[in-house]
This record gives C-alpha cells, structure tokens and sequence, in this order.
C-alpha cells in the first residue's frame, strides 16, 4: 500500500511539475491598455514615395522620393529630395529614419462616438502629416491637443471619425521639422576626399593665409607657409570642417550679406576636390549676444549659425598647427648618435641591443645613459617660433652654435640634425636645412649637459 502511495504521489508531482513549466513557458498576458493599441498605419516605410508634413504658423514641408514623380517604381534607397520650400538639400538618412519610426506609431481609442473635434483641438490640427503612398493612396494623421496629464496628444486618420491618443514620450519622431530633415552641414562636400583647403583669416597676428594639402599617408601637411607639421592639429582641423554642422538657419533666401558680415567674413574656407572644383564657407560676425557665428558656404544660398567650439576650431592661428617637437625620431629605432659640443665630440653606435661609443677601441656604453639622452632631446619643446625667414641663423649664435645633435634612425638610416645656440641669456634651436629659428626654455642647456656627459663615463 505505501508503494503504491508512493508511486501516485509521484505521478502527481511530476504532472504538476509539468504544467507549471508549462505555464511559465507562455507570455505575460496583455493589460487591458495594450490590448487597446493599436498601430495607427497599416503601410511601411518602403511605400511611401511622398510625405507633407504641415504645422501651425509654419511653411508646409513636402519630401519626395527622388525620381517618384517621373516613374512609379521607387527610387535608389535613401534618395529623397525636399520639393517645399525649394532649394533646400534633405538629409537622407534623417528622412530614412523619420520613416522608419512612422509605420510603429500605436494609439489608445477614445471610447465614445459624435466626437466634437474642437474638444480635442483636432478642428485646427496643431500637425498633419499626409502620406502619398505608391499604389496612390493618401494618408493624413492630424494631431491636436495633449490630455489632460501632458503625456499623449489626441489624434485622428483623415479616413476614419475615430479619435485615439498617442503617447508622446515614445514619439518625438512627431516633432520633427524642417530643420531635422534638412542636410546641415556646414559646407556640404565630402571634406575627407579633399586635397587641398585654403584658410584667409582678415585679422591674424601670424598668417593671412594658410594652405594644409593631403599627403600620400592621409595626413594634413602645412604647405604655406612651409613650415614642419603637427598632424594631430592638422588632422584634427579637417575633421572638425567634415562634421561642422549649422546650429540654425537665419535666412533661406538672403539679399545683401553685409549685415551678417560675410561681405567681408572674418575667416574663409576654401576646399579644393580632386575633380578640379573647390567649395568655400565663410564664417562673419557674432550672432548677437549668442556663442554663435553667422556663415554661408557657396553650394546654399542660406545664411544659418555655427556654434562659438566650430568658429574657434576653424579660426586658429598658424602655430596651432606647428610641430612644437625638436625632433621626429623615435628612441626605439635610433642608430647612432653624434654630438658636437664645447668639450668636444662622441658618436654612439647601436650594435644588436648594446651601445658603444667610437674609439680606438669602442667602448661600452650603458644603455639606461643613452637612453637617458635620447628621451631628453626627443622631449624637447619649442616655447616660441622666433622666425621663418632664412639666413637669420647668426642673429640668435646658431651659426657657432654651443651643441650639435645628429640622429641616425630607422631602417633607411634618415638624419636629423638639431643645433643649439645660447644668446643674450635665451637659448635657441634650428634644425639643419631649414630656415625656421625656435626659442627653447632657458632651462634646457642645465638639463642637458648632464645627459651628454654621463655619456662620456
């Protein structure tokens, strides 16, 4: 008898066991206000060849599928063109996604019937969306007032007497407006294909004009004038022109310019594409008291902002983008060291992972004490870029100069070669071949006589 008590318990058990898998297995059952959903469009994105999107005390906006007009397939994806108002550019991908996010809308019905529009504020729709379809079906969705909680507006289909809320936390999509779906860069070009852009600044203490052309390892190299490149600086500049984007638009259709003082802009852009042609942005006066600068670019007639962090970006002076650094080698792969100083000369060779310095015979050299020297030189900074012009070496002593540093390093065995000069209590800097004289810290002569003669030990 317990056996067989025993056995039926178990049975149970398991059954029991069974359906409570069963169960957890099922989704959560609806509530009852998701059961009331329901989507508001029955069509998707890829049937929509046109869309007007119209709202109080504003210019109706009408988007069109480029090519809808003249042929009733659809276009390439992602083109589309904004035919109201004219000679305004779409941005395509904020139109593709404005699209996307339209056929998911869902609604709450407003139970009741004879609904009186005016309570819902939809006799005078605060926003109507109408959408064209490709078997020639138009759609419009009119949205009025929010309820009474500020969290859903009411809405309804032009083909139905049927009102519904929608919630608006979960549909910013709805708020969209010309300024969203229109292209706003700043200066609407494929920047990254560039190969050369032109600054004119009209007030410079440095340059009036600087010239940055791409080099055949896609860094930005300052051209003119010809001086040694920060590429971090220069890269940098380049990406900050491909993203600058308006913050707003002043005016789409402006007379004179004056007024905004892009007549004569404080700062012009001008980049040169492969195919020959070339593209300019001018940025003119502050926007009033705002952190905002007006700017046009020659593609638009628009006169729109730019925010004060793209304005400076773009309006720094020529030794923003200078290599600060003495020195290009890297410790790592360095070959052989020269110098020529006040208490005479060395030269250090690298065999496999030792140093030696020159002699009859060589000798050893501690690595710790070259590599000591070689991360002083290579730290070394310039304070300020004394002259450009050549032949004014002897001016600042670099024509008798206190050291001479040359360094031979990587696989092709490329120089440099730096020479320094104390003068009239300032100690100065010139790299051989080239004209530009740089002014060092006062410091570094102190820092670096010690580095040279533990070299000697």
């Amino acid at each position: 008898m317990k056996v067989s008590h025993t056995i039926i318990a178990v049975v149970i058990l398991a059954l029991l066991g069974g359906v409570f898998y069963y169960l957890e297995q099922q989704p959560e059952p609806l509530s009852e206000e998701e059961l009331a959903r329901q989507d508001v469009f029955s069509f998707d994105a890829e049937q929509v060849e046109e869309f007007t999107m119209e709202a109080q005390g504003e210019q109706p906006v009408t988007v069109r599928r480029a090519g809808a007009a003249e042929a009733p397939a659809p276009a390439a994806a992602g083109g589309w063109e904004i035919v109201a108002p004219a000679e305004i550019a779409p941005d395509n991908d904020e139109i593709g996604t404005f699209l996307s996010e339209i056929p998911n809308l869902q609604g709450t019905a407003v139970e009741g019937g004879g609904f009186e529009l005016a309570e819902y504020g939809l006799d005078s729709p605060q926003k109507t969306f109408r959408f064209q379809l490709r078997d020639g079906q138009t759609v419009a969705l009119s949205l009025g007032d929010e309820n009474i909680t500020g969290s859903s507006k009411y809405g309804k289909l032009d083909s139905s007497s049927d009102v519904f809320l929608i919630e608006t936390a979960g549909a910013a999509f709805l708020d969209k407006t010309l300024f969203d779906l229109r292209d706003k860069r700043a200066i609407p070009v494929a920047v990254d294909q560039a190969r050369q852009i032109e600054v004119e600044f009209q007030e410079s203490t440095q340059a009036d004009r600087l010239v940055l052309t791409k080099q055949q390892d896609g860094n930005w190299h300052l051209t003119e004038p010809a001086v040694r490149t920060d590429f971090g600086s220069s890269n940098y500049f380049v990406t900050t022109l491909s993203g600058a984007v308006m913050s707003a638009v002043e005016e789409e259709a402006p007379g004179a310019v004056g007024r905004y003082g892009l007549d004569q802009p404080a700062v012009r852009l001008t980049v040169q594409l492969p195919d020959g042609s070339s593209t300019n942005l001018r940025i003119g006066d502050q926007a009033g008291a705002e952190s905002a600068y007006y700017a046009q670019n020659s593609v638009w007639p628009q006169v729109f902002r730019i925010n004060q962090f793209t304005r400076d970006q773009l309006n720094q002076q020529l030794d923003n983008y200078r290599n600060r650094y003495l020195f290009d080698f890297q410790t790592s792969n360095t070959r052989r060291i020269e110098i020529l100083w006040s208490e005479g000369e060395m030269r250090l060779d690298k065999h496999g992972e030792e140093w030696f310095r020159a002699g009859t015979p060589e000798q050893i050299v501690e690595t710790a004490k070259v590599e000591t020297f070689l991360n002083g030189v290579h730290a070394l900074r310039v304070q300020q870029y004394t002259t450009d012009r050549a032949g004014q070496l002897a001016q600042y002593g670099l024509n008798d100069p206190w050291m001479r540093v040359t360094v031979t390093y990587g696989e092709d065995n490329q120089e440099e070669t730096v020479v320094f000069a104390r003068h009239d209590n300032r100690f100065y800097a010139a790299r051989d071949g080239e004209p530009s004289v740089y002014e060092m810290s006062a410091e570094e002569p102190d820092n670096l006589e010690p580095k040279v003669r533990d070299l000697t030990i």
